[in-house]
């Protein structure tokens, strides 16, 4: 079942161009939504009333994860309309921030890069619906980016707890929410010093974690080669984690949505988005268009297809194409493939009318592990070695279905699907022609 499966996703994935249906109105009462930004973010509504208890809370938190989905649903808001849908959205900030601008449950001196990126969440909403108190909440962000501790070469640490080091994950986290808030609160001539800084620690950061046999990024670079997971030469990480690489490439693609056209260095970071979209092309799965959870090892025993990376990947391949960032008509074949991919692969939908996005990776780290360094930046920090980045690691970490950090990024590749003409119905025009077509192959 699974071989002839993947064999008509084949066949659609070469036919459903063809098939685009015209752009349709908002989902009435009792309707299936026409598109599948709509779909998923009405199927979490319903899942998870509170917007605040998004991704399995069992309590109001100041997430990067609820962020993230929700500013995906802000864009399907902002594209179809809904009053549910912003109200939604909004219950998140009311909720989070007080009228004096306090963020529930936030720490600035953890220097946790994780909690500014909520901050991105909440900076898009001030644009739409300006309020003081998130205002205010943005301020006190941006004042954590500003003390924000950095390695030598001027890239800021993930967390207090993984003093001198720089994640993948880290880069999506703080830059573009500062980008896009100093572009939104600052004048051009505060903001450019901010604009200059974040394209800076792009490039280093890819410097740092590029990976030469794979072409790849790996997941973190040690400045200080003190960790147990770090090598003792390079400060690497073992292996390119699919989610880590994803993070990276929404984080080019986000500055440069923020990035003035004028800006001199624009054209760097879109070269640094073209190698990297180059070479997680080369990783993409033939059969399927979508990746493995360990990207550099697709061979590996117990290695499974990803739906958070590959959501990634062709939301952002898919944008850039859309922007004209990238010229290549590569990059936006590679984006549909990969969409057609999880839509076959990981979309299912369920009995009571929603739909579910599965084979989620939960979470993936790297220690904490304990230095003199980190003990002086973070004292109660609690030693994890577990997590020490083998191959073995990243796949025994838990499997779940929505998981916030796919979702957000499915509805962002939908959308830029959608603004091509696809919708549901084109998807399932498709399939059925490609079964016939199989079948008569047969």
């Amino acid at each position: 079942m699974k071989k002839l499966k993947l064999m008509l996703a084949g066949v659609l994935l070469a036919t459903f161009g063809s098939v685009f249906a015209s752009a349709a109105p908002a989902k009435k009462a009792n309707e299936t939504p026409k598109h599948y930004s709509e779909w998923l973010t009405r199927s979490e509504m319903q899942r998870v009333p509170q917007s605040y208890m998004l991704d399995f809370s069992n309590r109001p938190k100041w997430s990067y994860v609820m962020g993230i989905e929700l500013e995906s649903m802000l864009d399907t808001y902002l594209r179809y309309g809904g009053d549910d849908i912003k109200d939604y959205c909004i219950q998140y900030t009311d909720t989070m921030i007080s009228p004096d601008g306090v963020i529930r449950g936030y720490k600035l001196l953890d220097y946790n890069l994780d909690n500014v990126r909520t901050g991105h969440f909440v900076t898009r909403m001030y644009q739409h619906f300006p309020e003081n108190k998130n205002l205010k909440a943005m301020n006190t962000l941006m004042r954590q980016l500003e003390e924000q501790p950095r390695t030598k070469e001027g890239v800021y640490w993930h967390k207090a707890i993984y003093a001198y080091q720089v994640w993948l994950d880290g880069i999506f986290m703080g830059l573009p929410y500062r980008v896009l808030t100093a572009s939104t609160i600052y004048t051009p001539e505060l903001a450019k010093p901010i604009y200059d800084d974040a394209v800076d620690q792009v490039k280093s950061t890819y410097d740092r974690t590029y990976d030469p046999k794979t072409g790849l990024n790996r997941h973190a670079w040690d400045e200080s080669r003190e960790m147990f997971w770090s090598d003792n030469e390079t400060g690497l990480s073992q292996h390119c984690w699919g989610r880590a690489e994803g993070w990276y490439t929404m984080a080019l693609v986000e500055l440069l949505d923020v990035l003035p056209e004028d800006y001199e260095r624009r054209g760097e970071v879109i070269d640094l988005l073209t190698r990297t979209f180059d070479n997680i092309i080369k990783w993409q799965d033939p059969k399927t268009g979508v990746w493995y959870q360990v990207m550099d090892s697709p061979e590996g025993e117990g290695n499974y297809l990803e739906s958070t990376c590959s959501s990634m990947f062709a939301y952002s391949l898919l944008k850039a194409a859309r922007k004209g960032w990238v010229k290549d008509p590569k990059y936006l074949e590679a984006g549909k493939k990969a969409y057609e991919g999880i839509i076959e692969n990981f979309i299912r939908e369920d009995s009571d009318g929603t739909i579910s996005l599965t084979d989620c990776c939960v979470v993936a780290g790297l220690g904490p592990g304990i230095s003199d360094a980190v003990l002086k930046a973070a004292p109660k920090v609690k030693e994890n070695k577990r997590r020490d980045g083998s191959y073995a690691y990243y796949l025994s970490e838990p499997i779940r279905d929505n998981d916030a950090k796919g979702v957000g990024p499915f509805i962002w590749a939908s959308l830029e699907m959608e603004d091509l003409g696809y919708n549901v119905d084109s998807f399932k025009k498709a399939r059925k022609n490609a079964a016939k077509k199989f079948s008569k192959k047969k």
